[in-house]
């Protein structure tokens, strides 16, 4: 298996924004300049999350998604707000590969099958946002509201009805760079039978190593590409040095 590295930006609707816990959301550059600087990497792929849809309570809106597929060459997959099949649609025949559920996937599961059933299971993932690594309690609306539920049963659900990949994230791992949640990753690995993509806490080269070891089919992160000199192609290289496959742009 060639496996991902994948840069995550988030956005407010207007410019990228990053945070910590999934909170403390401050401005760091244009959607623009972002999509224009990853462009320019050759990165395998990129994850664009409206983190603020909900809360704006305003439909989505088409441009951001046209502002990066007018410059990326590569993939790209976008969540946040995506409630119907027809936002789904709007997104995909935009220029995203694939759409990203997170709430709507716990509130409406059946739309997962909607676009799974028309669009493919590779053009519909799921967030799954874990707030205790314990009790595997996850939140929903960017982690404003927590499901006190069985995190892995829910992926477990979502793959069922379609899904073809699981973002799992780590609530209080976002945006501190302090390293992966592996037994999490371990755990959802080995128990799916659908690519699981590790995001929340990169902040060193071996940290993307050691979510690949411990099962991830990829590696999705923020903050340690935006805050520090570590590129997409420094994590590649790194990992082909360890023997590890990676995806060749």
């Amino acid at each position: 298996m060639k496996h991902r590295i994948i840069p995550t930006l988030l956005t407010d609707g207007n410019t990228i924004i990053k945070g910590t816990a999934f909170d403390n959301w401050r401005t760091v550059g244009s959607l623009s300049a972002s999509a224009n600087l990853f462009a320019s990497r050759d990165v395998d792929e990129l994850i664009l999350f409206d983190v603020k849809s909900r809360t704006r309570k305003s439909e989505i809106k088409g441009s951001i998604i046209e502002t990066f597929a007018a410059v990326l060459r590569v993939p790209f997959s976008f969540g946040g707000g995506i409630d119907n099949l027809d936002d789904a649609s709007k997104i995909l025949e935009s220029g995203a590969e694939r759409v990203i559920l997170g709430t709507s996937a716990y509130q409406n599961p059946g739309l997962i099958y909607k676009i799974a059933n028309k669009f493919g299971t590779q053009a519909v993932s799921v967030t799954v946002d874990i707030f205790d690594e314990d009790s595997l309690y996850f939140t929903i609306n960017s982690g404003l509201e927590i499901i006190k539920e069985n995190g892995l049963s829910f992926a477990k659900k979502v793959t069922e009805l379609g899904a073809g990949e699981i973002i799992l994230q780590s609530v209080k791992r976002d945006g501190t760079l302090n390293g992966m949640a592996v037994e999490l990753i371990r755990l959802f690995s080995s128990s799916l039978q659908v690519p699981i993509v590790a995001s929340c806490g990169a902040g060193r080269v071996h940290d993307f190593a050691s979510a690949i070891k411990s099962g991830a089919s990829a590696v999705a992160a923020g903050a340690v590409f935006q805050f520090t000199e570590i590129t997409p192609n420094v994590v590649r290289e790194h990992l082909k040095s360890i023997g590890l496959q990676v995806r060749e742009t």
